[in-house]
């Protein structure tokens, strides 16, 4: 396994483990972006299987993307970035709004950085981005 993956590897797992302790998850993104789709795209019954499938591996969280960390270590790269993506539900762009939302609040202090849930969505990010494919 390169080195990269190993590293990937390890970082997804410490990065499940904080979305699990700290509760996060992609399901709300994912029905978000369900509703998105259903309304003003397409709706019928495969792409309804499909999003349940997808809610369901979501919903997971730090499951999610541990399992997908333990793919990335078993060279299954791009499943694993896959599983990490739907774990972390998005969470960069979760992230980023809800700084942009404390600020706008004017309660921005650098513990809203800091919190276990956005060091985990940080570290799944990192994990994603660091795997590579042979």
């Amino acid at each position: 396994m390169p080195s990269k993956n190993k590293q990937a590897m390890v970082i997804a797992i410490i990065a499940g483990i904080f979305l699990l302790v700290a509760g996060v998850s992609g399901l709300a993104t994912w029905e978000t972006i369900q509703d998105f789709v259903t309304k003003n795209i397409i709706d019928n019954v495969i792409v309804q299987i499909v999003f349940a499938v997808l809610i369901f591996i979501a919903s997971l969280g730090g499951i999610s993307v541990i399992t997908g960390g333990l793919l990335i270590g078993k060279n299954n790269v791009g499943i694993g970035k896959f599983l990490i993506t739907l774990g972390a539900g998005l969470g960069l762009i979760g992230l980023i709004f809800s700084i942009i939302v404390v600020y706008m609040e004017g309660n921005l202090t650098i513990g809203s950085f800091f919190s276990i849930g956005a060091i985990g969505l940080i570290l799944s990010i990192i994990a994603r981005m660091r795997a590579k494919k042979e």
